[in-house]
């Protein structure tokens, strides 16, 4: 960690936050990089999740199918009930 000095943000009317220059510099942290908030019993926690690809999430799911014995309208039948989604 490059500095230990604390930084100041301020939440906006929608719950914003800006994350000063410094920090996503130094985590890495572009447009779109998802975070997770963990409350914790000192304040709160930011974590940067990793995602895989698309490509590697589909590269994953090929190495599992033949273990799993689920047919495809039953893996789109289980996302769509996992979202909500109304077919």
């Amino acid at each position: 960690m490059a500095s230990d000095e604390p930084e100041v943000t301020t939440v906006t009317s929608k719950g914003q936050i800006t994350i000063p220059s410094s920090i996503r510099e130094e985590f890495g942290l572009e447009q779109g990089t998802k975070l997770m908030v963990v409350p914790t019993e000192y304040g709160l926690v930011l974590k940067k999740v990793e995602l895989p690809s698309v490509e590697e999430f589909q590269k994953r799911v090929e190495q599992r199918a033949d273990a799993i014995d689920v047919s495809p309208e039953e893996v789109s039948q289980l996302v769509h009930e996992a979202r909500g989604d109304d077919e």
